[in-house]
């Protein structure tokens, strides 16, 4: 018996050990979820500034096409104006003309020169905000490791379970057969996945085994005074001595009958205690995979959004790159050509 109280006190301390690795990845994944929830509406904050930068950019493309058209109609002016028209066309009227065009090339290129920096500010912060989309996947790729390591810890816990619920079977295996005196008890091994139902069996179980054990202490003490009763007859001259023999066998059966059935009832008692902390155990497991698989979702989700927006984000910088160029070229090639005229 002592061995055995031994093997159930080591059982009890790893298990105590196990809830108390559940209740720091409890708390593990608390923390997680808390900063991917910060970290969600981070992106949000972010995504919607990305909007509003799309919408700048959209309005400034719309406003180089409109100055692309204007310098083309004023191309095709200095086209017409370098035309021959005669000694007479080249008069005041000519200059007067000349000097409209120079003012409105230079308020073009004022106008131009506010759109760049304009779109350098728009390029300082889509910059910004790249960088904060690199450190939103950076974190990302912490918050997968962190995933990764509760994963594996959660693996380790399934494993230690499961060969504490493989000890447990052999424990109460042993326990059986050194006690040898339940009828069905050591046949039958009672689940670590149980229900109320099972309880309840476990309760009738027991009532049995008490009724049959009373069953045998009635017949013990039968037996017992007919043991007494042969030995007053065979020993009549000594019956102080058969009566003691008596009560000596009476008593060492009667304590040896109570004290097996203690250590029973009190083993029934330990496993009951076991499997509901296994179930526990069981329950805060399956709840933490949950919580795992709903994250690696979310995280593969965010990446996805994230590459989405890196590839509109590149896009849209080459097009209105591009567009900016053809404009500067456009306007050098008109100053040029004011510069030639005069």
């Amino acid at each position: 018996m002592e061995t055995t109280d031994a093997k159930y006190q080591k059982l009890a301390a790893e298990y105590s050990k196990i809830r108390a690795q559940a209740n720091v990845l409890k708390r593990a994944v608390l923390e997680e979820q808390n900063k991917n929830g910060a970290l969600r509406e981070s992106f949000r904050l972010k995504e919607a500034a990305l909007r509003r930068a799309e919408q700048e950019v959209d309005s400034l493309t719309f406003r180089n096409k409109q100055l692309e058209h204007r310098v083309a109609s004023l191309q095709d002016d200095l086209e017409r104006e370098m035309k021959p028209r005669g000694r007479q066309t080249r008069t005041v009227e000519p200059m007067t003309k000349d000097a409209v065009i120079v003012e409105e090339l230079q308020k073009k290129i004022l106008e131009n020169a506010q759109l760049n920096s304009l779109i350098a500010d728009k390029t300082t912060e889509l910059d910004f905000v790249m960088q904060r989309i690199k450190t939103l996947e950076h974190k990302a790729t912490e918050h997968a490791e962190v995933e990764k390591s509760l994963r594996r810890d959660v693996d380790a816990l399934s494993i230690r379970n499961a060969e504490l619920e493989s000890k447990i079977v052999d424990a109460t295996s042993t326990i059986g057969s050194e006690d040898g005196l339940s009828v069905t008890g050591s046949d039958h091994t009672t689940p670590l996945h149980t229900n109320s139902s099972v309880s309840e069996e476990r309760i009738a179980h027991l009532e049995k085994e008490l009724n049959h054990w009373r069953t045998q202490y009635e017949i013990l003490k039968i037996g017992d005074d007919l043991l007494g009763a042969k030995l007053l007859d065979v020993a009549p001259k000594g019956p102080a001595n058969g009566e003691a023999t008596t009560q000596h066998v009476y008593g060492h059966l009667t304590k040896k009958i109570e004290e097996l059935f203690t250590a029973k009832c009190r083993v029934e008692s330990k496993l009951t205690s076991y499997v509901t902390e296994c179930e526990g155990l069981q329950n805060a497991l399956e709840i933490i995979n949950v919580d795992v698989h709903e994250r690696a979702a979310q995280h593969e989700e965010t990446q996805r959004k994230l590459q989405i927006l890196e590839d509109d984000l590149l896009t849209t910088r080459c097009n209105y790159e591009e567009q900016i160029t053809v404009l500067t070229e456009q306007i050098i090639n008109l100053s040029d050509q004011l510069a030639a005229r005069r």
